[in-house]
């Protein structure tokens, strides 16, 4: 199983580090690398995160660390991370995600 990172998924993590960054950017650099270790720890079992509620599709998955949202699609032989949000942000933005094309 592989692991693919759509666009807005990049987008995210840049935003995440570079809004963490205006405080260290020692720290920002270990978040987002310890959020791209949790998917890459998925592949084994891609299912278990939970089902995202505000998609309702079985194959748009989500895990939940350190208060990030990490939001992924399970396919044949290979998950795409599709976004990485703040547990306190909601997958809202002006711009439609992948997910809402389904």
């Amino acid at each position: 199983m592989t692991i693919a990172w759509a666009e807005p998924a990049l987008a995210d993590l840049a935003a995440i580090h570079k809004s963490l960054a205006r405080d260290s950017e020692a720290y920002a650099s270990r978040v987002v690398e310890r959020l791209m270790a949790a998917v890459e720890r998925t592949p084994p079992v891609p299912r278990i995160g939970r089902v995202v509620q505000e998609v309702g599709d079985d194959r748009v998955r989500e895990l939940l660390f350190q208060g990030f949202r990490i939001i992924y699609q399970t396919e044949a032989n290979r998950i795409v991370v599709l976004s990485v949000l703040h547990g306190g942000r909601t997958s809202e933005r002006r711009e439609p995600r992948r997910w809402e094309f389904f």
